[in-house]
């Protein structure tokens, strides 16, 4: 996996953490991220192969809004304790589009109507013109 935090804040500015499918993080020695500050298992980062999902076992928030679970997307912001990072994830899809969703039929069909609507308005008044009995010019 290519996915890695970055240290956005304090002593961790600039530094970078890589993610394995599974990545404690916290204060403790089993923790794969080590950040003083933090309850021994503070939160995990969980890749299943399409999502990546932070789990939070005490305060976290991902752009600014609290979570306890939160599926992450390139780009984010965590904020574990004091710690800011911001996600490093090429190619990771926000949850949003790996949803099954069904497409929208196209409703073309409704400008093709209109126009041809208009188009036999226009020919049905010049066939009343030219038929109305008016004396030819």
């Amino acid at each position: 996996m290519q996915f890695r935090l970055k240290g956005a804040s304090g002593a961790i500015t600039g530094q970078t953490f890589p993610l394995d499918d599974d990545t404690p993080i916290g204060s403790g020695e089993q923790a794969s991220v080590q950040l003083d500050g933090l309850l021994e298992q503070h939160a995990r980062l969980v890749f299943d192969g399409e999502v990546l999902m932070l789990e939070a076992a005490d305060q976290a928030w991902v752009n600014g809004e609290p979570v306890n679970r939160q599926a992450l997307k390139s780009g984010d912001e965590i904020r574990l304790g004091e710690h800011r990072f911001v996600l490093q994830a090429p190619g990771l899809r926000p949850p949003s589009v790996l949803r099954d969703v069904q497409p929208r039929r196209s409703r073309a069909w409704i400008g093709w109507l209109v126009g041809a609507g208009i188009a036999g308005a226009a020919a049905a008044a010049v066939w009343w013109y030219l038929n109305s009995g008016a004396p030819p010019a």
